[in-house]
């Protein structure tokens, strides 16, 4: 953990504590967890980083605290709570168990991610930890699946990316690349069974899975070459003069192997056009 993250769960905690004196809050505090997420829980804070701080209960509790909150004039809405700390040096918001739950339920991997990287800060009853512990193995049951579903559209994708190199549709370019790489990384978790993070680090930590330290520099090198903005895209050459599609397919395929090592000669691999 760096000194900046350090530094801001020190005063997570103090608010923490604060925060249990609140006239409201202290009323259900028996039956509430607070978590603290995000990159200071991660230990990897910055300047622009700040106290990420989402309590959990039971619906019925999350109601009547919106309620009380609402009815005393403190949030100017009835759907949730969403407010800062002091200095805006962070904000806290009240999430029920049941969404928690979800996101185990229906593979939010993202938000899996985030809640299972956290630091716990209250949680008396074990409800929270008590959840991670129970759906943590759920998630990766049928993890084949959803490679199998991602791989398919990371191929029916790059298979797409032809047309619009043909026409010289450069946005259209970014837009399938941009997939195109966003597809590869969160399939570079999956190999590995692991949860993959939300856009904005998703490539930040792509060098912890096994595909991604190997092809870190191959997939940043398909990244910076999308568009040449020195050079307009030239209209209907062969697939292989274009670097764009001579990179993905290459990283693709780099891809296909690595799942094929570690799961086998699934039929979709090759044929992946008779399953879409």
């Amino acid at each position: 953990m760096n000194y900046r993250s350090s530094e801001l769960l020190e005063k997570a905690k103090y608010y923490c504590n604060e925060l249990s004196k609140h006239h409201i809050l202290s009323k259900y505090w028996y039956e509430l967890a607070l978590v603290l997420k995000g990159s200071t829980a991660r230990g990897n804070s910055d300047q622009y980083s700040d106290i990420d701080l989402v309590f959990f209960c039971d619906k019925n509790i999350l109601d009547r605290i919106v309620k009380d909150y609402y009815d005393e004039g403190l949030i100017s809405r009835e759907d949730g709570i969403f407010l800062p700390l002091p200095e805006w040096i962070g904000h806290y918001n009240l999430e029920s168990y049941d969404n928690l739950i979800g996101y185990f339920k229906e593979k939010n991997y993202p938000e899996i991610w985030e809640y299972t990287n956290v630091i716990i800060l209250h949680d008396e009853l074990n409800r929270f930890s008590g959840i991670i512990e129970e759906y943590n193995d759920y998630v990766f049951q049928d993890v084949i699946a959803d490679i199998k579903d991602k791989y398919l559209n990371l191929q029916l994708t790059l298979d797409w990316l032809r047309h619009p190199l043909k026409r010289g549709d450069e946005l259209s370019v970014i837009l399938h690349c941009s997939n195109i790489i966003r597809l590869i990384c969160q399939l570079s978790y999956l190999i590995d069974e692991k949860t993959y993070p939300h856009d904005k680090w998703l490539f930040y930590y792509l060098k912890e899975t096994e595909f991604g330290s190997r092809k870190e520099n191959k997939i940043k090198e398909l990244g910076k070459n999308i568009i040449n903005n020195n050079i307009p895209l030239q209209v209907d050459k062969e697939l292989d003069e274009y670097s764009q599609y001579v990179l993905a397919d290459g990283i693709i395929t780099d891809l296909k192997n690595q799942i094929q090592l570690k799961y086998g000669n699934q039929p979709w691999l090759d044929e992946w056009y008779s399953f879409v």
